[in-house]
């Protein structure tokens, strides 16, 4: 992980200050814009704390909190989100609520005539403008969280994960367009294209990793220890390759493939933790139906 300074806050969790944020705080600096800049961190960081604060409260381990140029992320050192939707889907809301008080507070303030200055304009702005923007349904952003969380268990994780990051694509394309129409209409609007380009580096690169980020989830699903949980079916033919059976794999079950023949008749019942093995070991195209032992099963007996 490439950070910057690093110090400790809360009981051992760490912010991390990205190279490129501090550039790009220099750079606002210079250009008169020391107010914003300073207001713009604060609203991060404590975005950032309100996803650390609830993941903790969920149980987890907050390694460091990471401010980047465009936002910040909170990185895990336990567990993996994915597998629980519903914590996964609180952890997201926190950081925009804590966003959206924070402009209520400023604007309730402003109402009451304690100060209508301009570092309260910028802080009701930008406080809006984080919930607004992070709440937008793709990922890597908070909005794309919620979008995983709702779909994972229907759809499989990996499958969710990469509808998010194919409306990243979607919404950048819009931002940039609108960032083109607000130029040739005389009022350029250089944080549309920035964006714009910033979602769709992201959403490229998640792609790219969406293997590992799958990969990554099955180690946590296997390391969670469920007393109880819902068993969920997938039909495959023998010659599917593992890679596709996996991709519909979602948190919250436990997956027992039934292997079809040519003739659509069930040979056998392969487990979630043979598949996820098969995947440690990098059998990624490996046919389903070489983890089966083949002999048609009575299905009435099962």
């Amino acid at each position: 992980m490439t950070s910057g300074r690093a110090r400790t806050v809360r009981q051992g969790v760490r912010v991390s200050i990205h190279p490129l944020f501090v550039l790009s705080a220099l750079a606002a600096c210079v250009a008169h814009m020391a107010l914003h800049v300073a207001i713009l961190f604060l609203c991060v960081l404590l975005h950032e704390l309100g996803h650390a604060a609830v993941a903790r409260a969920l149980g987890y381990k907050v390694a460091v909190i990471q401010l980047l140029p465009f936002g910040g992320v909170v990185k895990l050192a336990n567990g993996d989100l994915g597998c629980v939707p519903r914590h996964e889907a609180l952890v997201a809301i926190a950081g925009p609520v804590v966003n959206l008080g924070l402009g209520w507070l400023g604007l309730t303030l402003a109402a009451s005539g304690v100060s209508s200055s301009e570092s309260y304009r910028a802080w009701v702005t930008l406080n809006l403008w984080l919930a607004v923007f992070n709440l937008l349904p793709c990922l890597p952003l908070d909005g794309g969280r919620l979008w995983r969380s709702s779909r994972s268990r229907s759809v499989g994780y990996a499958r969710a994960t990469e509808g998010a990051y194919r409306m990243g694509f979607v919404i950048a394309a819009l931002l940039m367009a609108l960032g083109v129409i607000a130029f040739f209409a005389g009022r350029p609007h250089l944080g549309a294209l920035v964006l714009g380009l910033f979602l769709a580096v992201s959403a490229s690169q998640g792609l790219r990793d969406l293997r590992v980020d799958l990969v990554r989830f099955l180690d946590a699903k296997r390391r969670r220890s469920e007393p109880v949980a819902r068993a969920r079916s997938l039909v495959a033919r023998m010659d599917t390759p593992i890679r596709h059976v996996v991709r519909q794999f979602a948190p919250d079950r436990v997956h027992m493939v039934y292997v079809l023949d040519d003739e659509d008749r069930v040979v056998d019942i392969v487990e979630e933790w043979e598949i996820a093995e098969a995947v440690f070991s990098g059998k990624w195209d490996t046919p389903v139906g070489e983890l089966s032992n083949p002999g048609v099963v009575d299905v009435s007996k099962l």
